[in-house]
């Protein structure tokens, strides 16, 4: 399950879905960057779904984009050492 919408880039957002009708063993994934942790990833988190934060899909593409346009690629995990992240 993927929140792929802009709700919760803004506090007082509503939530993009219903989280009580996802699977307790869905993984849940978020787009939105803005905050680390938004109003939908505290919900499934709640409910003990294991998720994904935005930033992190971020950094699972970023490899692949380098690579298409033929560029020198690296790793998520070297993405997440350099990156300096503000929320």
């Amino acid at each position: 399950m993927v929140n792929g919408t802009p709700l919760g880039m803004n506090d007082g957002d509503p939530l993009p879905m219903d989280v009580t009708r996802i699977a307790p063993a869905a993984f849940v994934g978020e787009v939105v960057m803005k905050s680390e942790m938004t109003a939908f990833l505290k919900a499934v988190q709640a409910r003990g779904n294991r998720f994904q934060v935005g930033s992190d899909m971020l950094f699972e593409q970023i490899p692949a984009y380098l690579e298409y346009f033929g560029f020198p690629t690296t790793t998520p995990e070297v993405l997440r050492s350099v990156a300096r992240l503000s929320y």
